[in-house]
């Protein structure tokens, strides 16, 4: 989706093309009636075998009132569903000559919960059913309220019109709690035919079945020209046609609201519908995962606007992400200006009837918290138009849209204790972006900025840029940062702006960064807003092995692959020793032994100076070590180790040519974690591993080595460049020549 095209909420989402021609072929040409009824019935019973066969209708409200008609309960009784809901659920109640009782939500949350159905019963215990809505797609807590309602006697029906395909948060199956099953086909739902619902009724519910009735051959014409209409507006919105169809439909009644009733009542689903039902049910699984996929992209960027920590994504259905804001419509409002149609936002009231007169029992006042929610949800849309591009660009939106009240200001910093003290209550802090690591590039002659982003009168994010001089240009490089919230859009833009504008006094040609960001889509999609690119050089080791290390020794050792322990082993038993050393001077030694590692294995070493200077600034702040391994007097391997903020960094090793024989490597990886520990390091990062099936990969040939140690591997964002002059694209070209050449 282009970044121009306007983004519904509920038009059509659902619907394609291909669905809109399917939906008119079946009208004209429907399916066979009884095979189609009966494919549905088996698919339906695939998905909830505790159930008998489903009966199927026009509308999902005609599944509510059939099902509450046709189970032992009086007439008159009442029934406990939840405020903040549709008006439908209220005319299937009433059809059914039953009396609607609601409940208020639970604190913080879009459904209803034990208690307040606890309380809502203490005021009315001849209640006879619980309905239950999973509103929006969000679980609610059914397998209590079953309990509960064993306890009580009191029949229970889950309606999974808006959650369809869910799990429960222990991963459950929403619609295997309730005695009864109803389900919506409508509009926008998780399985949309534009009309249509089932129910069904948990095998010896009923003392007899009620007879099942034919489907109908068609569905309305409006249903059938619907999916069409809608799709010809979306496409041609932005050409003002689009609105004007839009319109038109509305006036003459071809697009009317589907929240109340339009048919007969109990009228059957049409056989074109059950096809377009049974289309959807094959491709559910792809479905739920990219809803799944768009609702933790909301719940990353918008995280403190969630209703409820319970609504963060789970392997379930969200068919809408609702959010908290101030004012809904304002909102919704300034979202069109970027493109975002979203005014239909689910709901406007505790009873809500859309722009239709409805007059509902609801009294106000009677559910507070419902009606709190009503005023200020504002619900995202999760369906299949909704990119992860897109699904960024709206969270980021809403971000500055209802953020402006923040101040940021952007300086340097030129105290270590104020950049230090922040970094240690970063989890992300790494030694790339330390105090120490901008000393040590300033002692190779390069000129460095330590900058601080400031939100109202705090500090809330750094970035260390490292000016470098190569042939090719200069450049800012900004190893393992910046660190600073990467969901925050004015934080980010703030920082990256400020970070241009030195980078730009410095006559660099570009910015390249390697955060510690986890690479995933969202996180690409944010770093493209302001125009990074993929580097075409590697930063530092994007992808690592890191090894949880206050586990006991047994723990450690039987993570590990078989073959690791056993040599860890053997070089106990052959009396290998190993040494620590703080010792600067002992770099002579290292840098002599990697020049040998670097002639046999064709690569360019670093120079002493790099090395001494590195390793002597942190090893002043007990930082660094050096841990060898030896056979008697000859030296096997050596781990250069630098300590920060509790986590170990393998940054650099050598073998001798007498290793290959030896476990020594094996043994100063198994001390290097016992000086960690002593330390109070909590994990070890192993610095780099090639991906999977990159054999030619400049970690691949110690990747073996190191996985065999067990942990977790972690992938983060690659390098990424920020272009500032046109002259970029004549590196970006030579750099990608030279990695070609060099297999990197």
């Amino acid at each position: 989706m282009k970044e121009t095209s306007p983004v519904f909420g509920s038009l059509g989402s659902n619907y394609t093309f291909k669905f809109a021609c399917q939906t008119l072929w079946w009208y004209c040409l429907p399916p066979n009636k009884s095979k189609m009824q009966l494919a549905l019935a088996e698919q339906l019973h695939h998905f909830f075998p505790d159930f008998s066969q489903g009966y199927f209708f026009a509308t999902g409200r005609d599944a509510i009132q059939f099902a509450l008609q046709n189970v032992a309960i009086p007439r008159g009784a009442k029934v406990l569903t939840q405020a903040f809901s549709c008006a439908a659920i209220e005319e299937a109640i009433c059809g059914a000559d039953l009396r609607p009782v609601y409940v208020d939500l639970e604190e913080r949350s879009v459904n209803l919960s034990v208690e307040t159905i606890q309380a809502a019963f203490d005021a009315h215990p001849d209640a006879k059913v619980v309905l239950v809505q999973h509103v929006l797609g969000c679980p609610a807590d059914v397998a209590a309220i079953r309990t509960w309602c064993d306890a009580h006697g009191v029949l229970l029906i889950e309606d999974l019109a808006q959650a369809f395909g869910g799990v429960t948060q222990s991963g459950e199956p929403l619609g295997s709690f309730g005695q009864v099953i109803v389900v919506s086909f409508g509009r926008d739902k998780i399985l949309d035919a534009v009309a249509g619902g089932c129910c069904l009724f948990r095998q010896g519910l009923l003392a007899a079945e009620p007879a099942r009735q034919p489907l109908r051959s068609r569905s309305t014409w409006r249903q059938a020209v619907y999916p069409l209409l809608s799709v010809v507006i979306r496409k041609t919105f932005t050409f003002r046609l689009g609105k004007l169809l839009q319109r038109s439909a509305r006036q003459v009644g071809i697009m009317s609201s589907p929240v109340l009733r339009t048919t007969a009542p109990l009228e059957k689903l049409s056989v074109g519908q059950a096809r377009l039902v049974l289309e959807q049910l094959a491709k559910l699984p792809a479905a739920l995962a990219h809803r799944s996929l768009i609702a933790s992209v909301y719940a990353r960027l918008l995280q403190k606007y969630v209703v409820s920590p319970k609504q963060l994504p789970n392997p379930g259905s969200l068919l809408r992400f609702p959010l908290t804001v101030r004012d809904s419509d304002a909102l919704a409002s300034s979202l069109k200006k970027y493109q975002f149609y979203l005014s239909d936002r689910w709901y406007r009231a505790a009873v809500d009837s859309g722009s239709l007169a409805f007059k509902s029992v609801y009294e106000t006042g009677t559910c507070p918290r419902a009606e709190t929610l009503a005023r200020s949800v504002f619900t995202l849309p999760t369906h299949q138009h909704i990119s992860v591009e897109t699904a960024v660009r709206l969270a980021t939106t809403i971000h500055s849209l209802l953020d402006e009240q923040n101040i940021y200001v952007v300086t340097e910093i030129t105290e270590q204790d104020v950049w230090e003290q922040w970094l240690a209550r970063r989890p992300e802090a790494n030694f790339l972006q330390s105090w120490q690591w901008g000393e040590f590039q300033q002692r190779l002659g390069n000129k460095i900025a330590r900058l601080g982003l400031y939100c109202n009168g705090t500090l809330a994010g750094v970035a260390q840029g490292i000016f470098e001089h190569a042939r090719r240009g200069t450049y800012c490089s900004l190893p393992g940062g910046p660190l600073i919230d990467w969901h925050d859009p004015f934080a980010v833009y703030t920082l990256f702006s400020e970070l241009v504008t030195v980078a730009q006094k410095q006559g660099c040609t570009f910015i390249r960064f390697r955060p510690q960001l986890l690479d995933d889509a969202v996180a690409r999609t944010i770093v493209a807003q302001f125009g990074a690119v993929h580097s075409a050089m590697h930063v530092t080791a994007d992808r690592t092995v890191e090894i949880n290390i206050t586990e006991s020794d047994e723990a450690l050792l039987a993570g590990m692959r078989k073959n690791t322990r056993s040599a860890i082993r053997k070089s106990q038993q052959l009396g290998i020793t190993t040494q620590v050393s703080r010792d600067p001077a002992r770099i002579q030694e290292f840098y002599e032994q990697q020049r040998l590692v670097a002639q046999r294995q064709k690569f360019v070493p670093f120079s002493y100076q790099f090395l001494h200077k590195q390793f002597q600034i942190f090893a002043q702040h007990n930082q660094a070590l050096l841990v060898s391994a030896y056979q008697g007097s000859q030296l096997l391997a050596t781990a250069f180790i630098l300590l920060y903020h509790r986590q170990a960094v393998y940054h650099y090793g050598i073998s001798t040519e007498e290793n290959s024989k030896l476990p020594g490597a094996y043994a100063v990886q198994w001390r290097v974690i016992a000086a960690a520990k002593e330390q109070g390091c909590t994990s070890y990062n192993l610095w780099g591993v090639a991906p999977p099936g990159m054999d030619k990969h400049r970690f691949a040939g110690v990747s073996i080595f190191k996985r065999g140690f067990g942990g977790r591997e972690i992938q983060y964002l690659e390098a990424h460049d920020i272009p500032l002059r046109s002259t970029y694209w004549v590196t970006r070209w030579f750099e990608l020549l030279r990695k070609w050449h060099r297999h990197l």
